[in-house]
């Protein structure tokens, strides 16, 4: 049986059809017994009534007379039967055929009591003289209030036979068609059923073996149950293929990341190595000279520490670790402050401020620290990439968000970084002069992860050799709030 076991085709196939054959077999078993008891309790009920008619016609007179025989021989040819009248003794006294064989034959004790009783009885009846059992009905002769005897019809049961093995025949080419049919019908039904499910296997051990493009095809002739699993499998699927290219994309950030920490932390350490190596030397024996080593090695190592700093804010962002300490802020305030903060700086570079701030600025809630650094990085980015320009600070309002915008002249981003100014340690101005812009590459990453803290957006807009503008809105929460 384990070659039955192991398709579920055949399961299916064997399986309906011996439900099949179970039920019309019972069916027709049942039909058949049915049909030739109806038949032959049909023909009792007329013989009966056959039987009932002759004595009607012979009832007048209680001896059997030339008259009744004739009218005998008449019936008998005219029913198709044998005729037996008997008297009160149970003796044939006369038969509808030509015959005289049974002439004088006398009936059991048993026929004669009911004959005498008034009763019908039905029996079947061997008789020599005929090759085939004969079906008998025997009813009184005579009125209700005197019998004379008994009536005998007798009609062969071949007949029945052949009536009944001719239904049972019909039914069963009935049987056979129908299963050839069924069996068709079967085998269609349990393909429809299998092949989808061996598409399922099929593309289960692809899957299985990393093709996660493998996907299931299936028609509207599918059944609904096997159409709604395949279209589960195929979105089964479609999951596993989008895990599987999160996983290869982390894979690819986290080796960018790698790659690009490498580089920064290699680059101030490289160089401060290099200087101790000249001042452990002695290569470098003036105060000045000395004086400017050390300098440089603070520079750097001030700015490993602003790469770790930004690197650790921008991994407790990611993973969710950072809480804001939310109230009622004042944005202008804190721009203003911004500005102020780095006014000096901004004059060196002979840039300008401008600050756009309409009256009545509705207050935010929000983390005034998390906001002073946000403003601080961009001013500070707008600041690094413009010369003898200005840097505006804007803010504007409308009916749900309070909108700052920072934006420059200096010498904007092409627009095919512009994507990419948020992912970690990108830095636009690669292979560009970087004397006096070098940076982390993770501060736009920063400010990015805090405005969608604040449950902000950010978007940044630019022009090759005209400016940038970064614009961030805000959700008025107090607003939510009074509505």
């Amino acid at each position: 049986m384990k070659w039955l076991n192991q398709s579920l085709f055949r399961r299916l196939l064997i399986s309906y059809l011996f439900i099949f054959i179970l039920g019309f077999g019972l069916i027709g078993i049942v039909t058949s017994i049915s049909t030739s008891d109806y038949i032959t309790d049909q023909k009792r009920q007329d013989m009966l009534q056959q039987a009932t008619s002759i004595n009607a016609i012979i009832h007048h007179s209680n001896v059997v007379t030339d008259d009744i025989k004739q009218t005998i021989e008449q019936l008998g040819q005219f029913l198709g039967s044998t005729i037996w009248i008997i008297d009160r003794n149970g003796q044939i006294v006369a038969t509808s055929s030509m015959q005289e064989l049974f002439m004088g034959e006398i009936m059991d004790d048993a026929l004669i009591e009911d004959i005498l009783a008034g009763k019908n009885r039905f029996q079947v009846m061997n008789i020599e003289e005929e090759d085939r059992p004969m079906l008998s009905v025997v009813v009184p002769w005579g009125t209700s209030e005197e019998i004379y005897g008994g009536i005998i019809l007798h009609s062969p049961i071949s007949g029945i036979n052949t009536t009944v093995r001719n239904i049972r025949e019909i039914i069963q080419w009935a049987i056979i068609s129908g299963l050839v049919i069924v069996s068709v019908l079967v085998s269609y039904l349990s393909w429809s059923i299998s092949k989808p499910l061996k598409k399922v296997e099929e593309a289960a051990n692809e899957i299985a073996l990393g093709n996660y493009k493998k996907r299931v095809e299936y028609h509207d002739s599918v059944p609904d149950e096997i159409s709604a699993l395949l279209y589960s499998f195929n979105r089964m699927a479609e999951k596993f293929h989008k895990i599987e290219e999160e996983r290869d994309l982390l894979e690819e950030r986290r080796n960018d990341f790698i790659a690009n920490i490498s580089h920064e932390l290699r680059t101030p350490l490289t160089a401060m190595k290099g200087y101790l190596e000249a001042l452990q030397d002695g290569l470098v024996k003036d105060k000045e000279s000395q004086q400017k080593y050390y300098t440089i090695m603070y520079q750097e190592s001030e700015h490993l520490n602003h790469l770790v700093d930004d690197l650790m804010d921008l991994i407790k962002l990611e993973s969710r670790e950072v809480s804001l300490d939310l109230y009622y802020v004042k944005v202008d305030d804190v721009l203003k402050k911004v500005f102020l903060h780095l006014e000096q700086a901004i004059q060196e570079k002979e840039n300008n401020i401008q600050l756009l701030i309409p009256d009545n600025v509705p207050q935010l809630i929000a983390d005034s620290v998390r906001l002073e650094q946000i403003f601080t990085n961009l001013i500070h980015n707008a600041n690094k990439f413009t010369s003898n320009g200005s840097i505006t600070g804007e803010i504007e309002v409308d009916s749900s968000h309070l909108i700052v915008t920072i934006k420059d002249t200096g010498i904007g981003i092409p627009s095919h970084d512009l994507e990419r100014i948020w992912e970690r340690f990108f830095k636009v101005d690669r292979g560009r002069n970087n004397r006096g812009r070098r940076g982390t590459g993770l501060g736009l990453a920063i400010v990015k992860e805090l405005v969608i803290l604040h449950n902000g957006m950010i978007s940044a807009k630019s022009e090759l050799g005209k400016g940038t503008a970064f614009t961030m809105k805000f959700p008025l929460y107090e607003q939510r709030k009074s509505n």
